[in-house]
């Protein structure tokens, strides 16, 4: 095990409270009158950049699980038994708490809805292979589809041509995106719809992680670092032109802040404190139940609550119950879903 594990928990815990800061305070003007005075405070209009450090923090690890696997196929399990039963419990609870809060359309799924979660495939292709409106339970289960689709590509990298050939494989989609609309005007339109959503474009924060931990374990080469700019050059792109050049200072802080957490030790030490370690435990559970929950009650309690300060102060609260929802959920329903899914998945195997 890496001896700097702990901080990276902690960092989990930090992602977290930035994702949810930001949705609480900068994302839903429309829907919750107080974020019209909170919403352009860069602590909480930047907060989406969270989810630029879970990927880092994935694309670290990855190596980590690789080379603890037998095969692709055991990568694959390990990691669908990491992802599925929180999943499978946190679709459910968004999925049968739905009625209690009528006051957010958002948050009135229907049953084909649980699909796209369960299987880890994006909504919009799913709509597009099977012509049928596909939406997702939760906004931020987007984030989960392009961790999937990571999973199962570098896997297949390291599994068939190598370690060596994982980074270099990364940039492949990327640069396929870059070119897609020159691929456009050759007549393939569907097939680059169905690429752009693919989520390739944030393939450049996985590679940062995967350089961090090659280069701590001595085997990074200059050519990674030249794939990993040219990558991070892509992505920058992608941002200015959709939201301005000013989005990249808080994606640059956010790399910056993850590469200097390995260097510094009281960085490590900052991070590792109980109070992020406790909420990085679970960080996954309660980034998947976090914005329709805490969104859907914001806007039941702004009912009935007219004084902003007290609306203000309230996703604090909200938050830390959600808090122990999550705690719950990864204490004993995921542990418990766990087993019994690696005994089913074992069996044949046994066979």
């Amino acid at each position: 095990m890496h001896p700097r594990i702990t901080h990276l928990d902690g960092m989990r815990g930090l992602a977290i409270l930035m994702v949810i800061a930001y949705h609480a305070y900068a994302r839903w003007p429309e829907l919750l009158p107080y974020a019209a005075t909170t919403q352009h405070i860069p602590l909480f209009a930047f907060g989406w950049v969270g989810v630029q450090l879970f990927f880092m923090i994935s694309g670290f690890v990855i190596f980590m699980t690789l080379d603890k696997s037998r095969s692709y196929g055991h990568f694959l399990k390990k990691r669908w038994l990491r992802l599925f039963p929180a999943m499978l419990v946190a679709t459910l609870l968004l999925y049968f708490t739905a009625g209690f809060f009528p006051e957010w359309s958002e948050h009135t799924p229907e049953s084909k809805n649980l699909i796209p979660g369960l299987i880890f495939v994006n909504p919009e292709t799913l709509t597009q292979l099977t012509g049928i409106e596909f939406r997702s339970m939760a906004g931020s289960f987007w984030s989960l589809y392009v961790e999937a689709l990571f999973y199962l590509i570098i896997g297949a990298v390291y599994f068939t041509a190598g370690r060596k050939y994982c980074l270099p494989a990364l940039i492949v989609p990327m640069l396929l995106l870059s070119a897609s609309s020159v691929l456009k005007s050759l007549g393939h339109p569907l097939l680059i719809d169905v690429i752009s959503k693919f989520g390739f474009i944030h393939y450049a924060w996985f590679m940062v992680g995967c350089l961090v931990y090659e280069r701590l374990h001595g085997r990074d080469k200059g050519y990674h670092y030249a794939l990993v700019i040219l990558a991070l050059l892509i992505n920058f792109s992608y941002y200015v032109k959709n939201n301005g050049v000013m989005t990249i200072v808080p994606l640059v802080v956010v790399m910056l802040f993850f590469i200097a957490s390995f260097y510094s030790k009281q960085m490590e030490r900052w991070l590792s404190v109980r109070f992020f370690t406790a909420i990085g435990f679970v960080s996954y559970a309660l980034y998947l139940i976090h914005e329709n929950l805490l969104i859907a009650m914001m806007v039941k309690l702004n009912v009935h609550i007219k004084n902003e300060a007290v609306m203000i102060a309230l996703p604090v609260v909200v938050a830390t119950a959600l808090y122990y929802v999550a705690w719950l959920i990864t204490q004993y329903a995921e542990p418990a879903l766990r087993n019994a899914l690696g005994q089913v998945v074992d069996r044949p195997a046994r066979a």
